[in-house]
């Protein structure tokens, strides 16, 4: 898909309250995951073409980013919410890096500053200088998968890293000595939900530090349709859990009852739903 990037200026680079706050380099993500819950941000930007097809950097945010975090002191700051800090457009514009790196300067100012840096992609092992230059524990890593296939993830998230190239990234990091973890975000029905076991064993093998679940949102809206056009590939099971999930009120309590069976085995690992 042709992308358009156009540059913008910002004038905050920080969003939030209560000391936590996320840090969107770019708005847009050339990624096209299906289920991407924020693809309703189009119309406030003025965007008219499909999601992954556009993308706007925020050129001056790393020095927007330092002036504010010379007044927010001791803030949580996430990357990203309506992007992915390391889709392609990092490797030409440099964004997260530059941004990264006054994060790393301020926390040695800032003793209780900390990062969360959420990615799809292994664009992310460019930077480990950066990561691994943060005063320890201050920086943690979160790898987004929905599936371990390769193959399903090419129909579900068309233009985001491969799943297996994640997995290798994640344990690349760890052996490095970050703190990192997956996030199971969002859990689709049916794929998701039948390779759990799998993808906790693989987090398990690779010593990863926690593991995170997100529900997935909006599936009675525009995200539901869809998955229910990409569900008609994966077979007619897919497509009835999906219609369950979409429409059987019951459906969240049962999706808590399968984390809370599946993680009962992951002593010592952090585990949020």
């Amino acid at each position: 898909m042709p992308i358009s990037i156009q540059e913008v200026t910002c004038k905050s680079a920080l969003t939030g309250s209560g000391g936590h706050f996320r840090l969107n380099p770019y708005v847009g993500c050339e990624h096209a995951c299906i289920y991407c819950y924020a693809t309703y941000i189009a119309r406030w930007r003025g965007q008219e073409g499909p999601w992954g097809s556009w993308v706007q950097a925020k050129t001056n945010i790393p020095d927007v980013l330092a002036r504010e975090l010379r007044r927010k002191r001791g803030a949580h700051i996430m990357l990203s919410t309506v992007c992915d800090v390391y889709q392609k457009v990092e490797e030409q514009c440099g964004l997260t890096r530059r941004c990264l790196t006054v994060l790393a300067e301020a926390a040695e100012q800032d003793e209780a500053l900390s990062v969360f840096v959420l990615t799809k992609s292994d664009l992310i092992l460019r930077d480990l200088d950066l990561l691994r230059s943060f005063p320890g524990g201050r920086v943690q890593v979160g790898f987004s998968v929905t599936t371990a296939r390769d193959d399903v993830g090419a129909l579900l998230e068309p233009y985001a890293t491969r799943p297996s190239r994640r997995l290798a990234a994640a344990r690349t990091l760890r052996e490095a000595g970050l703190s990192v973890g997956l996030l199971f975000a969002p859990m689709l029905p049916y794929v998701t939900e039948l390779e759990l076991p799998r993808l906790l064993d693989l987090a398990e093998r690779a010593d990863l530090e926690r593991i995170g679940f997100d529900p997935c949102n909006y599936l009675d809206r525009h995200v539901g349709a869809k998955l229910q056009q990409a569900y008609q590939r994966l077979g007619p099971k897919a497509i009835a859990r999906l219609n369950e999930a979409r429409h059987n009120p019951g459906y969240e309590e049962e999706l808590q009852a399968l984390i809370r069976r599946c993680t009962e085995g992951c002593s010592g690992k952090g585990a949020t739903a």
